[in-house]
């Protein structure tokens, strides 16, 4: 089989320069404005998670499902040029004003131009022809300089017929990556569960297991199995895998589709945040029943898991932008502080009647053994009916925490609704408790939702991504620009949050550290 090489791969997809979208408000100095950062006529972007270099802000990583509408109605809206989609990673050594993008996985015979003659609408050329589905991409940083991305393909005919999730290097800050093929992190072959949504995470520390990198998956809702969490680990850079370690507990205890999602703290702690909620109904149907938030902890490599409550009275948050309408559960965001071991908080959509949510937050000071109150993240009156929903964090080291959400408050407040991004900082106050500061809208101002393009049933967009480093706060989301949807970018300078003093003077990159032995 044909494989697509690097360098073909950056040369068709490269960008020399990702125009900074007109008419956005300025923050000043350090404010990139709103970035297109994929600006692809033809393709739909969505799923957008986001990652910073610790060892130097200006290295980013972002990465993306991606769409290829390129074939005649009626299969425009749901078969392409790359499947029903594949992924890209994207790269910025500037802090995110100009990006190159990547496409590294292969589930079919790579790219094809078919020797037809072009129609108006119809392009014969294929990101990656025969693809079924590449899916599910995923980035995270060592401190050594190495970013990993990571995409699974569902049973292509270039894995052989296997389910498989790929994880690619790059040590030159994302301008190349390799192998060609990747290493295989997971296999369905050698698991004999179907994989969904696996996410990464790479230990920062400086600690006994500095450098490891994780890798968590969820058996596929998909199929006749117990939903049930997993991960493993890799102590060599990606190249060899750990055997499978399950996470959660119990038999039929964890949500279908339970959105387990990985971070390292500041002393190499392994935390993983799931859902749990019991089948009263099938994974396809809308999931009604009751869910709690649990994270588990590990401190030992992945090795072994505790697990905790969070919140044990969660309501689901209806998004538009889930894959398929039986996706009616809760999707969390975590963060560990990278400076102050045990420091983590989670955060979550909740209903608070059949049109409107909010943003909640709670967090933890020792390692998730217990939890804060609920807080409410979002500045816009309660009483007032408005849909929240795609919230993410980030922890600056020592100081800080960033919420990241979409909501209407504008036009409306149903999903319906035009929507607009925005962030929020939260400091730590003299007893340690987060404490509410000042909102900053990323959009340019109100934007389409993104199912007007008709495709969001196929093109979901469940994730955003979010940074917090020495040079600001960084955001990424899909936006519609025409007919389908862009992956956006906007980077805000740390001032224009007005943190005090403590966060803004531990805005410091990491140190690389000689790491202690490494337990086997």
């Amino acid at each position: 089989m044909r494989v697509l090489s690097l360098s073909s791969a950056v040369a068709a997809f490269a960008l020399a320069v990702a125009p900074a979208v007109a008419g956005a408000a300025s923050y000043g100095h350090g404010d990139t404005g709103v970035v297109d950062v994929s600006a692809s006529p033809g393709y739909a972007e969505g799923e957008e998670p986001l990652s910073a270099d610790p060892l130097d802000p200006s290295h980013l990583v972002a990465v993306a499902n991606v769409f290829q509408a390129n074939l005649p109605a009626p299969l425009d809206r749901v078969f392409g040029g790359g499947g029903f989609q594949d992924t890209r990673v994207y790269a910025s050594q500037d802090g995110g004003a100009h990006w190159t993008t990547h496409k590294l996985d292969q589930g079919g015979l790579g790219t094809l131009t078919a020797p037809v003659p072009e129609s108006e609408g119809f392009s014969p050329e294929f990101s990656d022809a025969f693809n079924v589905l590449n899916t599910d991409a995923a980035s995270a940083w060592d401190r050594h300089g190495n970013a990993y991305f990571e995409s699974g393909d569902v049973h292509g005919i270039h894995h052989g017929g296997d389910e498989v999730a790929t994880v690619w290097r790059s040590t030159d800050a994302g301008r190349t990556w390799g192998p060609a093929d990747g290493y295989a992190a997971v296999r369905v072959s050698e698991e004999g569960d179907e994989l969904d949504r696996p996410w990464l995470a790479a230990d920062t520390s400086g600690g006994p297991f500095d450098g490891t990198l994780y890798v968590t998956f969820e058996t596929s809702p998909f199929v006749d199995d117990p939903p049930k969490v997993f991960v493993k680990r890799s102590s060599d850079q990606g190249r060899t895998w750990s055997a499978t370690v399950r996470v959660d507990a119990g038999f039929y205890k964890t949500q279908f589709n339970p959105r387990q999602r990985p971070v390292v703290g500041a002393d190499g702690t392994l935390y993983i945040v799931y859902v749990e909620a019991p089948p009263t109904v099938t994974p396809f149907a809308p999931q009604n029943a009751p869910i709690h938030l649990v994270v588990a902890r590990s401190s030992d490599g992945g090795r072994s898991f505790e697990r905790t409550e969070i919140d044990g009275d969660v309501h689901r948050v209806t998004s538009p932008d889930e894959a398929v309408e039986g996706y009616t559960e809760m999707i969390p965001a975590i963060a560990t502080d990278p400076a102050r071991p045990g420091r983590l908080a989670v955060a979550w959509p909740e209903a608070t009647g059949a049109g409107s949510s909010r943003i909640v937050l709670r967090w933890s000071a020792d390692g998730g053994r217990s939890w804060s109150p609920r807080l409410d993240v979002t500045d816009d009156p309660a009483a007032k009916p408005d849909q929240h929903d795609h919230v993410t964090l980030a922890w600056l080291p020592g100081g800080a925490l960033f919420a990241g959400w979409r909501d209407r408050r504008c036009c409306g407040g149903t999903f319906d609704d035009r929507y607009q991004q925005w962030v929020r900082a939260l400091e730590p106050g003299r007893s340690g408790a987060l404490v509410p500061g000042r909102t900053l809208e990323f959009s340019d101002g109100p934007q389409l939702g993104n199912t007007a393009d008709g495709r969001a049933q196929l093109q979901p967009d469940e994730f955003q991504g979010l940074v917090a480093t020495a040079q600001g706060v960084g955001l990424t989301w899909s936006q519609l620009t025409g007919t389908y949807t862009d992956l956006m970018f906007r980077r805000v300078p740390l001032r224009a949050f007005g943190l005090g003093h403590s966060s803004a003077a531990r805005a410091r990159p990491l140190r690389p550290r000689r790491p202690s032995a490494r337990p086997r």
